[in-house]
Protein backbone atom coordinates (compact mmCIF):
# COMPACT_ATOMS: atom_id res chain seq x y z
CA UNK A 1 0.00 0.00 0.00
CA UNK A 2 1.32 3.45 -0.89
CA UNK A 3 1.37 5.75 2.13
CA UNK A 4 1.46 9.47 1.31
CA UNK A 5 3.23 10.14 4.60
CA UNK A 6 6.29 8.11 3.57
CA UNK A 7 6.72 9.73 0.16
CA UNK A 8 7.59 13.08 -1.42
CA UNK A 9 8.07 15.86 1.14
CA UNK A 10 7.31 13.40 3.97
CA UNK A 11 10.29 11.08 3.28
CA UNK A 12 12.40 10.91 6.46
CA UNK A 13 15.52 13.08 6.63
CA UNK A 14 17.62 11.13 9.13
CA UNK A 15 20.91 12.98 8.79
CA UNK A 16 21.73 15.39 11.61
CA UNK A 17 23.95 18.16 10.30
CA UNK A 18 25.19 21.74 10.54
CA UNK A 19 25.41 23.78 7.31
CA UNK A 20 27.01 27.23 7.24
CA UNK A 21 26.84 30.02 4.67
CA UNK A 22 23.78 28.68 2.88
CA UNK A 23 23.26 29.80 -0.69
CA UNK A 24 20.88 32.76 -0.87
CA UNK A 25 19.02 33.92 -3.96
CA UNK A 26 17.90 37.53 -3.60
CA UNK A 27 18.59 39.61 -0.51
CA UNK A 28 17.70 38.83 3.09
CA UNK A 29 16.26 42.02 4.69
CA UNK A 30 18.79 43.71 6.97
CA UNK A 31 16.39 43.78 9.93
CA UNK A 32 15.72 40.02 9.72
CA UNK A 33 18.19 38.76 12.29
CA UNK A 34 17.43 35.80 14.49
CA UNK A 35 16.54 32.12 14.31
CA UNK A 36 13.59 30.23 12.91
CA UNK A 37 13.03 27.15 15.06
CA UNK A 38 10.88 24.55 13.34
CA UNK A 39 9.56 21.19 14.60
CA UNK A 40 8.92 18.34 12.19
CA UNK A 41 8.23 14.65 11.87
CA UNK A 42 10.94 12.25 10.62
CA UNK A 43 10.75 8.59 11.71
CA UNK A 44 14.20 7.38 12.80
CA UNK A 45 13.36 3.77 11.91
CA UNK A 46 11.03 2.42 9.23
CA UNK A 47 7.53 2.01 10.72
CA UNK A 48 6.41 -1.41 11.96
CA UNK A 49 3.20 -1.21 9.91
CA UNK A 50 3.94 1.17 7.01
CA UNK A 51 0.36 1.29 5.74
CA UNK A 52 -0.82 2.57 9.13
CA UNK A 53 1.97 5.07 9.67
CA UNK A 54 0.70 8.62 10.15
CA UNK A 55 2.52 11.92 9.75
CA UNK A 56 1.75 12.72 13.40
CA UNK A 57 3.71 9.62 14.55
CA UNK A 58 7.19 10.51 13.25
CA UNK A 59 10.06 11.21 15.62
CA UNK A 60 10.61 14.88 16.33
CA UNK A 61 13.36 16.70 14.47
CA UNK A 62 14.09 20.37 15.09
CA UNK A 63 15.62 22.66 12.48
CA UNK A 64 17.22 25.92 13.57
CA UNK A 65 17.66 28.32 10.63
CA UNK A 66 19.83 31.19 11.84
CA UNK A 67 19.93 34.48 9.92
CA UNK A 68 22.24 37.42 10.47
CA UNK A 69 23.94 40.10 8.38
CA UNK A 70 22.37 38.72 5.20
CA UNK A 71 23.71 35.18 5.67
CA UNK A 72 22.09 31.98 6.92
CA UNK A 73 22.97 28.62 8.46
CA UNK A 74 20.92 25.59 9.45
CA UNK A 75 21.29 22.90 12.10
CA UNK A 76 18.96 19.93 12.52
CA UNK A 77 18.78 17.32 15.26
CA UNK A 78 16.43 14.67 16.58
CA UNK A 79 14.66 15.18 19.89
CA UNK A 80 16.00 12.44 22.15
CA UNK A 81 12.68 11.27 23.59
CA UNK A 82 12.41 8.26 25.88
CA UNK A 83 10.59 6.28 23.18
CA UNK A 84 13.20 7.04 20.52
CA UNK A 85 16.08 6.16 22.85
CA UNK A 86 14.43 2.81 23.59
CA UNK A 87 14.05 2.06 19.87
CA UNK A 88 17.65 3.08 19.23
CA UNK A 89 18.68 0.65 21.96
CA UNK A 90 16.98 -2.31 20.29
CA UNK A 91 17.80 -1.15 16.77
CA UNK A 92 14.32 -0.99 15.24
CA UNK A 93 10.85 0.53 15.65
CA UNK A 94 8.69 -0.98 18.38
CA UNK A 95 5.75 1.45 18.53
CA UNK A 96 2.72 1.43 16.25
CA UNK A 97 0.72 4.42 15.06
CA UNK A 98 -0.98 6.53 17.69
CA UNK A 99 -3.39 7.88 15.08
CA UNK A 100 -4.16 4.71 13.11
CA UNK A 101 -3.30 1.92 15.54
CA UNK A 102 -1.81 -1.38 14.44
CA UNK A 103 0.36 -2.46 17.39
CA UNK A 104 -0.94 -3.03 20.95
CA UNK A 105 1.02 -1.33 23.73
CA UNK A 106 3.46 -3.35 25.85
CA UNK A 107 2.49 -2.82 29.47
CA UNK A 108 5.18 -4.73 31.38
CA UNK A 109 7.17 -1.62 32.27
CA UNK A 110 10.07 -2.47 29.98
CA UNK A 111 9.55 0.61 27.83
CA UNK A 112 7.50 3.82 27.78
CA UNK A 113 3.87 2.84 27.29
CA UNK A 114 3.29 5.19 24.35
CA UNK A 115 5.89 7.13 22.43
CA UNK A 116 5.81 10.88 22.86
CA UNK A 117 7.53 11.87 19.59
CA UNK A 118 8.29 15.47 20.57
CA UNK A 119 7.54 16.71 17.06
CA UNK A 120 4.85 19.40 17.08
CA UNK A 121 5.91 22.88 18.18
CA UNK A 122 9.07 24.64 19.29
CA UNK A 123 9.75 27.92 21.10
CA UNK A 124 12.85 29.61 22.48
CA UNK A 125 12.40 30.02 26.23
CA UNK A 126 15.56 32.04 26.89
CA UNK A 127 19.04 32.60 25.46
CA UNK A 128 20.17 29.05 26.25
CA UNK A 129 17.03 26.90 26.08
CA UNK A 130 14.43 25.81 23.54
CA UNK A 131 11.23 23.92 24.35
CA UNK A 132 9.76 21.28 22.02
CA UNK A 133 6.09 20.44 22.58
CA UNK A 134 3.90 17.45 21.82
CA UNK A 135 0.58 16.37 23.30
CA UNK A 136 1.84 13.25 25.07
CA UNK A 137 3.90 14.72 27.91
CA UNK A 138 5.66 17.81 29.21
CA UNK A 139 7.87 19.56 26.64
CA UNK A 140 11.48 18.57 26.04
CA UNK A 141 14.23 21.06 26.85
CA UNK A 142 16.88 21.56 24.16
CA UNK A 143 20.09 23.55 24.03
CA UNK A 144 19.31 26.62 21.90
CA UNK A 145 22.66 26.44 20.09
CA UNK A 146 23.37 22.73 19.66
CA UNK A 147 19.76 21.41 19.83
CA UNK A 148 20.97 18.69 22.19
CA UNK A 149 18.13 17.32 24.33
CA UNK A 150 18.72 18.25 27.98
CA UNK A 151 15.65 16.67 29.57
CA UNK A 152 12.04 17.53 30.30
CA UNK A 153 10.57 20.85 31.46
CA UNK A 154 7.50 21.09 33.68
CA UNK A 155 7.29 24.88 34.19
CA UNK A 156 7.85 24.34 37.90
CA UNK A 157 4.66 22.37 38.50
CA UNK A 158 2.65 21.09 35.53
CA UNK A 159 0.98 17.71 35.97
CA UNK A 160 0.70 15.26 33.06
CA UNK A 161 0.68 16.16 29.37
CA UNK A 162 0.92 19.66 27.94
CA UNK A 163 -0.59 20.88 24.69
CA UNK A 164 1.64 21.76 21.74
CA UNK A 165 -0.16 25.10 21.38
CA UNK A 166 0.79 27.78 23.87
CA UNK A 167 -0.12 31.47 23.58
CA UNK A 168 2.17 34.41 24.33
CA UNK A 169 0.70 37.66 25.66
CA UNK A 170 2.34 40.44 23.60
CA UNK A 171 1.88 42.90 26.47
CA UNK A 172 4.07 41.11 29.02
CA UNK A 173 5.39 37.88 27.48
CA UNK A 174 3.29 35.65 29.75
CA UNK A 175 2.65 32.12 28.50
CA UNK A 176 -0.72 30.40 28.78
CA UNK A 177 -1.33 26.78 27.80
CA UNK A 178 -3.20 23.65 28.88
CA UNK A 179 -3.01 19.88 29.05
CA UNK A 180 -5.80 17.32 28.72
CA UNK A 181 -6.15 13.66 29.58
CA UNK A 182 -9.54 12.07 29.07
CA UNK A 183 -12.17 14.34 30.60
CA UNK A 184 -9.68 16.19 32.82
CA UNK A 185 -8.09 19.45 31.66
CA UNK A 186 -5.49 21.65 33.35
CA UNK A 187 -5.09 25.29 32.37
CA UNK A 188 -1.73 26.92 33.10
CA UNK A 189 -0.43 30.50 33.28
CA UNK A 190 3.33 31.12 33.44
CA UNK A 191 5.59 34.15 33.36
CA UNK A 192 7.91 34.73 30.42
CA UNK A 193 10.69 32.80 32.20
CA UNK A 194 8.52 29.66 32.13
CA UNK A 195 7.64 29.53 35.83
CA UNK A 196 4.00 28.87 36.72
CA UNK A 197 1.99 31.55 38.47
CA UNK A 198 -1.46 29.89 38.27
CA UNK A 199 -3.17 26.65 37.27
CA UNK A 200 -6.86 25.82 37.06
CA UNK A 201 -8.27 22.30 36.57
CA UNK A 202 -11.66 21.65 35.01
CA UNK A 203 -13.61 18.71 33.62
CA UNK A 204 -15.44 18.17 30.35
CA UNK A 205 -18.29 15.76 29.65
CA UNK A 206 -16.45 13.70 27.02
CA UNK A 207 -12.77 12.87 26.32
CA UNK A 208 -12.68 15.44 23.51
CA UNK A 209 -9.65 15.80 21.28
CA UNK A 210 -8.33 19.24 22.32
CA UNK A 211 -5.23 20.07 20.29
CA UNK A 212 -5.41 23.84 20.25
CA UNK A 213 -7.16 26.74 21.97
CA UNK A 214 -7.34 30.52 21.61
CA UNK A 215 -6.97 33.42 23.99
CA UNK A 216 -8.19 36.99 24.34
CA UNK A 217 -6.99 39.56 26.86
CA UNK A 218 -9.27 38.08 29.53
CA UNK A 219 -10.39 34.63 28.34
CA UNK A 220 -8.96 31.30 27.29
CA UNK A 221 -11.17 29.82 24.57
CA UNK A 222 -11.67 26.05 24.41
CA UNK A 223 -13.68 23.93 21.98
CA UNK A 224 -15.39 20.64 22.79
CA UNK A 225 -16.15 18.85 19.51
CA UNK A 226 -17.35 15.35 18.53
CA UNK A 227 -13.73 14.22 17.99
CA UNK A 228 -13.00 11.93 20.96
CA UNK A 229 -9.72 10.40 22.17
CA UNK A 230 -10.01 6.66 22.86
CA UNK A 231 -7.01 6.01 25.10
CA UNK A 232 -8.10 2.44 25.90
CA UNK A 233 -8.32 1.79 22.19
CA UNK A 234 -4.75 3.04 21.74
CA UNK A 235 -3.53 0.50 24.30
CA UNK A 236 -5.20 -2.23 22.24
CA UNK A 237 -3.65 -0.98 19.01
CA UNK A 238 -6.73 0.82 17.68
CA UNK A 239 -6.97 4.37 16.26
CA UNK A 240 -6.72 7.08 18.89
CA UNK A 241 -9.36 9.54 17.67
CA UNK A 242 -13.00 8.65 17.01
CA UNK A 243 -15.54 10.90 15.32
CA UNK A 244 -18.90 10.86 17.19
CA UNK A 245 -21.28 13.15 15.24
CA UNK A 246 -24.16 12.58 17.65
CA UNK A 247 -22.40 14.89 20.10
CA UNK A 248 -22.83 18.66 20.05
CA UNK A 249 -20.19 21.38 19.85
CA UNK A 250 -19.47 23.86 22.61
CA UNK A 251 -17.11 26.75 23.19
CA UNK A 252 -15.78 27.30 26.70
CA UNK A 253 -14.60 30.69 27.95
CA UNK A 254 -12.30 30.55 30.99
CA UNK A 255 -11.54 33.72 32.88
CA UNK A 256 -7.72 33.78 32.90
CA UNK A 257 -7.62 35.66 36.22
CA UNK A 258 -10.06 33.46 38.17
CA UNK A 259 -10.31 30.10 36.38
CA UNK A 260 -14.09 30.34 36.11
CA UNK A 261 -15.38 28.73 32.92
CA UNK A 262 -18.67 29.09 31.04
CA UNK A 263 -19.76 26.86 28.14
CA UNK A 264 -21.75 28.00 25.09
CA UNK A 265 -23.51 25.53 22.83
CA UNK A 266 -22.99 25.84 19.06
CA UNK A 267 -25.79 24.89 16.69
CA UNK A 268 -23.39 23.38 14.17
CA UNK A 269 -21.28 20.21 14.11
CA UNK A 270 -17.61 20.56 13.14
CA UNK A 271 -14.05 19.86 14.21
CA UNK A 272 -11.55 22.63 14.87
CA UNK A 273 -8.09 21.86 13.56
CA UNK A 274 -6.37 25.09 14.65
CA UNK A 275 -7.34 28.51 15.93
CA UNK A 276 -6.02 31.65 14.25
CA UNK A 277 -6.79 34.13 17.03
CA UNK A 278 -9.57 35.51 19.23
CA UNK A 279 -10.41 38.91 20.69
CA UNK A 280 -13.05 40.85 22.62
CA UNK A 281 -15.17 43.55 20.98
CA UNK A 282 -18.37 45.30 22.11
CA UNK A 283 -19.46 42.68 24.62
CA UNK A 284 -18.59 39.78 22.32
CA UNK A 285 -15.78 37.27 21.96
CA UNK A 286 -14.77 36.81 18.31
CA UNK A 287 -13.02 33.57 17.37
CA UNK A 288 -11.28 32.78 14.08
CA UNK A 289 -10.53 29.10 13.51
CA UNK A 290 -10.11 26.48 10.83
CA UNK A 291 -13.12 24.17 10.81
CA UNK A 292 -13.53 20.77 9.16
CA UNK A 293 -16.72 18.68 8.89
CA UNK A 294 -15.12 15.83 10.85
CA UNK A 295 -11.91 14.43 12.28
CA UNK A 296 -11.38 10.87 13.43
CA UNK A 297 -11.14 7.18 12.67
CA UNK A 298 -13.97 7.04 10.15
CA UNK A 299 -11.86 9.04 7.66
CA UNK A 300 -10.03 6.84 5.12
CA UNK A 301 -6.34 6.06 5.65
CA UNK A 302 -5.22 7.31 2.21
CA UNK A 303 -6.10 10.86 3.16
CA UNK A 304 -6.97 11.16 6.86
CA UNK A 305 -7.93 14.80 6.70
CA UNK A 306 -11.11 16.55 5.69
CA UNK A 307 -10.80 19.95 4.06
CA UNK A 308 -10.73 22.75 6.64
CA UNK A 309 -11.83 26.29 5.86
CA UNK A 310 -11.54 29.56 7.84
CA UNK A 311 -14.57 30.43 9.98
CA UNK A 312 -15.45 33.26 12.35
CA UNK A 313 -17.51 32.51 15.47
CA UNK A 314 -18.98 35.21 17.70
CA UNK A 315 -20.14 34.65 21.28
CA UNK A 316 -22.51 37.30 22.63
CA UNK A 317 -21.63 37.42 26.33
CA UNK A 318 -24.99 38.95 27.32
CA UNK A 319 -27.33 36.56 25.48
CA UNK A 320 -25.05 33.50 25.38
CA UNK A 321 -25.76 32.95 21.70
CA UNK A 322 -23.11 31.75 19.25
CA UNK A 323 -23.17 32.63 15.57
CA UNK A 324 -20.72 31.76 12.84
CA UNK A 325 -19.91 32.15 9.18
CA UNK A 326 -17.29 30.89 6.77
CA UNK A 327 -14.79 33.65 5.99
CA UNK A 328 -13.54 32.27 2.67
CA UNK A 329 -13.98 29.14 0.57
CA UNK A 330 -10.33 28.11 0.84
CA UNK A 331 -8.82 24.75 1.83
CA UNK A 332 -6.18 25.91 4.29
CA UNK A 333 -4.34 25.03 7.48
CA UNK A 334 -1.60 26.15 9.87
CA UNK A 335 -3.10 29.62 10.48
CA UNK A 336 -0.70 32.27 11.78
CA UNK A 337 -0.98 35.99 12.47
CA UNK A 338 1.16 38.94 13.48
CA UNK A 339 2.24 37.99 17.04
CA UNK A 340 1.75 41.60 18.16
CA UNK A 341 -2.04 41.18 17.86
CA UNK A 342 -2.30 37.89 19.77
CA UNK A 343 -5.51 38.07 21.79
CA UNK A 344 -6.30 41.46 20.29
CA UNK A 345 -8.38 42.50 17.32
CA UNK A 346 -6.73 41.29 14.13
CA UNK A 347 -7.45 41.38 10.42
CA UNK A 348 -5.04 39.09 8.55
CA UNK A 349 -4.17 35.41 8.70
CA UNK A 350 -1.49 33.48 6.81
CA UNK A 351 -2.07 29.84 5.84
CA UNK A 352 -0.76 26.86 3.89
CA UNK A 353 -3.44 26.33 1.22
CA UNK A 354 -4.56 25.14 -2.18
CA UNK A 355 -6.45 27.09 -4.82
CA UNK A 356 -8.64 24.13 -5.81
CA UNK A 357 -10.52 23.71 -2.56
CA UNK A 358 -9.07 20.21 -2.18
CA UNK A 359 -5.75 18.72 -1.11
CA UNK A 360 -3.03 18.02 -3.64
CA UNK A 361 -2.94 14.47 -4.98
CA UNK A 362 0.45 13.44 -3.52
CA UNK A 363 0.87 15.87 -0.62
CA UNK A 364 -1.25 18.47 1.10
CA UNK A 365 -0.69 22.05 -0.06
CA UNK A 366 0.89 23.92 -2.97
CA UNK A 367 0.24 27.59 -2.05
CA UNK A 368 0.24 30.03 0.81
CA UNK A 369 -2.78 32.27 1.39
CA UNK A 370 -3.20 35.63 3.07
CA UNK A 371 -6.83 35.99 4.14
CA UNK A 372 -8.51 39.19 5.29
CA UNK A 373 -10.83 38.05 8.08
CA UNK A 374 -12.98 41.17 7.78
CA UNK A 375 -13.62 41.13 4.01
CA UNK A 376 -12.84 37.53 3.02
CA UNK A 377 -10.32 38.71 0.41
CA UNK A 378 -7.73 36.05 -0.42
CA UNK A 379 -4.24 36.58 -1.85
CA UNK A 380 -2.17 33.57 -2.97
CA UNK A 381 1.55 32.86 -3.14
CA UNK A 382 2.57 29.91 -5.31
CA UNK A 383 6.31 29.76 -4.72
CA UNK A 384 8.94 29.80 -7.48
CA UNK A 385 10.77 27.41 -9.83
CA UNK A 386 9.28 24.09 -8.86
CA UNK A 387 8.76 24.79 -5.17
CA UNK A 388 5.62 23.31 -3.66
CA UNK A 389 4.36 21.73 -0.43
CA UNK A 390 4.80 24.78 1.82
CA UNK A 391 4.63 24.29 5.56
CA UNK A 392 3.33 26.67 8.18
CA UNK A 393 3.98 30.36 7.38
CA UNK A 394 5.41 32.44 10.21
CA UNK A 395 4.94 36.22 10.33
CA UNK A 396 7.86 38.39 11.50
CA UNK A 397 7.17 42.12 12.01
CA UNK A 398 9.41 44.57 10.18
CA UNK A 399 11.65 46.53 12.55
CA UNK A 400 9.90 49.63 13.93
CA UNK A 401 6.70 48.83 12.00
CA UNK A 402 3.23 49.49 13.40
CA UNK A 403 0.73 48.19 10.83
CA UNK A 404 -0.46 44.63 11.36
CA UNK A 405 0.72 43.27 8.00
CA UNK A 406 3.97 45.25 7.78
CA UNK A 407 6.53 42.49 7.97
CA UNK A 408 7.82 39.26 6.48
CA UNK A 409 6.31 35.82 5.98
CA UNK A 410 8.83 32.99 6.37
CA UNK A 411 8.00 29.52 5.08
CA UNK A 412 9.84 26.30 4.18
CA UNK A 413 9.00 24.90 0.72
CA UNK A 414 10.04 21.66 -1.03
CA UNK A 415 11.31 21.18 -4.59
CA UNK A 416 10.01 17.89 -6.01
CA UNK A 417 12.64 17.94 -8.80
CA UNK A 418 15.76 18.46 -6.67
CA UNK A 419 14.36 16.95 -3.44
CA UNK A 420 15.72 19.92 -1.51
CA UNK A 421 13.99 22.56 0.57
CA UNK A 422 14.18 26.34 0.68
CA UNK A 423 12.97 28.89 3.17
CA UNK A 424 11.38 31.79 1.32
CA UNK A 425 11.12 35.30 2.72
CA UNK A 426 8.00 37.06 1.45
CA UNK A 427 6.95 40.69 1.89
CA UNK A 428 3.57 40.42 3.63
CA UNK A 429 2.34 43.62 1.93
CA UNK A 430 3.37 42.35 -1.51
CA UNK A 431 2.20 38.84 -0.77
CA UNK A 432 1.68 37.71 -4.36
CA UNK A 433 5.01 39.13 -5.54
CA UNK A 434 8.34 37.38 -5.91
CA UNK A 435 10.06 36.43 -2.66
CA UNK A 436 12.62 38.84 -1.27
CA UNK A 437 15.02 35.97 -0.59
CA UNK A 438 15.35 32.23 -1.11
CA UNK A 439 17.49 30.43 1.46
CA UNK A 440 18.61 27.07 0.04
CA UNK A 441 18.75 24.43 2.78
CA UNK A 442 21.00 22.01 0.85
CA UNK A 443 18.80 19.05 1.84
CA UNK A 444 15.14 18.15 2.21
CA UNK A 445 13.43 19.41 5.33
CA UNK A 446 10.70 16.85 6.09
CA UNK A 447 7.17 18.21 6.05
CA UNK A 448 6.74 19.59 9.55
CA UNK A 449 4.19 21.20 11.81
CA UNK A 450 4.86 24.39 13.75
CA UNK A 451 7.69 26.81 14.40
CA UNK A 452 8.50 30.23 15.76
CA UNK A 453 10.89 33.07 15.02
CA UNK A 454 13.25 34.25 17.75
CA UNK A 455 14.61 37.72 17.07
CA UNK A 456 18.27 38.26 17.87
CA UNK A 457 18.69 40.40 21.01
CA UNK A 458 21.02 42.83 19.26
CA UNK A 459 18.72 43.31 16.25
Amino acid sequence: MTNMFLNGPFVPQREESQRENLRVTGTIPADLQGTMYRAGSSPYFDPLVPEKYHWFDGDGMVHAIAIGEGTASVRNRYVATAGLKYEQGVGHAVYGSFMNGGVPAVMDGSRPLIKNPGNTNVWQLNETDVLVFCEGDAPHLLDASTLETKGMFNFGGTQGPVTAHFKIDPANGDIIFFGSMGTHVNFYHAKSDGQLIASYPFSIDTPAFMHDFAATEHYAVFARTPALVDFEGVIKGNPSTIWSPELSNEFGLMNIATGEIQWYRVDHTFSITHFLNAFERDGQVVIDANCAPDFGAKIGERNPFSVATPWRWTIDLETGTVTGHQIADVNCEFPRHDPRVAGREHRYGYYAATRTGQFCEDWLFDHLAKIDSETGKVEYQGGVEGLTSPGEPVFVPRADSVAEDDGYVLCVWWNAHTDESEMLVHDARDFEGAPLARIHMGHRVPMGFHGNWSQAKSA
